[in-house]
């Protein structure tokens, strides 16, 4: 099912190209002016640094795999809300009380760019603006209801039933060993919950969307959003510094629980493609275009970076 790094062009899709630019585009409206404060300037340096936008990719090819009935718009805004919600946690994670990284993407942390305080306050600034951004939207073909199941879905993904508890489990695992479930568990929560609702986010559009093919969607997603963890555990041990951009075993020097640390590089390898396949063969059988999401499924494990 995955294809052979060989022949797979990941580096040439050109809807990952077009996507980022409404993507970036959509982000950068959203901000606050750079000139504003000290605290803007740390929201734009955080946000504004070429991350992979997963997330907001996920929401676009669902859109176009749906074929749902509202305006660009309105998808470029979900989108640049899914991504800021995952900026406002990396700038929190890389925090020295929390996973204590002084890179991200090849640049310095937020934290070490500017101070702890700023980080703190930037990634406090920019998770509200993330759900700010959700109530603005006007879209003739959006109702009161779609608008606030969306709003719910990443306010929860967000919150104590989400990425937060996650980042909680993940911290309390450290120098512990803990079993494969639990730490599955933990990514779930943490990376996985955010996944699911850019999914489930763009099913909520879909008014005459059966409850079996929405299941199948979120089952796609838990699938993606595991492989896609275990693939990142894996480039901490085996990737480049310079294209990863930041130090590789950071995990292992804070002896955190990692997928190679409990199952080693060669199962989590295979694992993240079990996953990868299965989340494949789920879209295969599915009555809609799901091919680029078929490719951006097959990049998460080929990745380098």
């Amino acid at each position: 099912m995955i294809s052979n790094t060989k022949d797979y062009p990941f580096k040439e899709l050109p809807f990952l190209k077009t996507n980022l630019g409404r993507i970036e585009k959509a982000i950068s409206r959203s901000l606050p002016p750079k000139s504003l404060s000290k605290i803007s300037k740390a929201i734009h340096y955080s946000v504004l640094n070429a991350g992979k936008r997963i997330r907001p990719q996920l929401v676009l090819l669902m859109a176009d795999s749906l074929k749902v009935n509202v305006s660009s718009k309105t998808i470029d805004l979900m989108a640049a809300s899914g991504e800021l919600i995952h900026c406002y946690s990396l700038i929190h994670d890389d925090l020295p009380s929390m996973d204590d990284d002084d890179f991200r993407r090849g640049k310095l942390s937020c934290h070490k760019k500017f101070d702890e305080a700023t980080a703190i306050l930037a990634g406090d600034a920019i998770q509200p603006l993330a759900l700010e951004i959700l109530t603005t939207i006007e879209d003739k073909n959006l109702t009161d209801e779609q608008k606030l199941k969306i709003i719910n879905l990443f306010a929860r993904a967000c919150g104590p039933k989400g990425m937060v508890e996650g980042q909680s489990r993940d911290l309390d695992a450290e120098g512990k060993k803990i079993t494969l479930r639990e730490l599955d568990e933990i990514h779930y929560l943490k990376t996985g919950k955010l996944i699911e609702a850019c999914v489930e986010s763009i099913c909520s559009l879909k008014d005459d969307l059966p409850k079996s093919h929405k299941k199948s969607f979120l089952d796609f997603a838990k699938k993606f959003g595991l492989a896609f963890q275990i693939k990142d555990d894996i480039l901490d041990v085996t990737g480049d510094e310079k294209i990863i951009g930041k130090p590789i075993n950071s995990d292992s020097k804070l002896k955190k629980a990692s997928y190679p640390s409990i199952i080693g590089l060669k199962a989590s390898q295979k694992r993240a493609e079990k996953l990868c396949n299965e989340a494949l063969s789920i879209l295969t059988k599915l009555p809609y275009d799901t091919s680029n999401l078929i490719l951006l499924s097959n990049y998460i494990v080929l990745r380098n970076k």
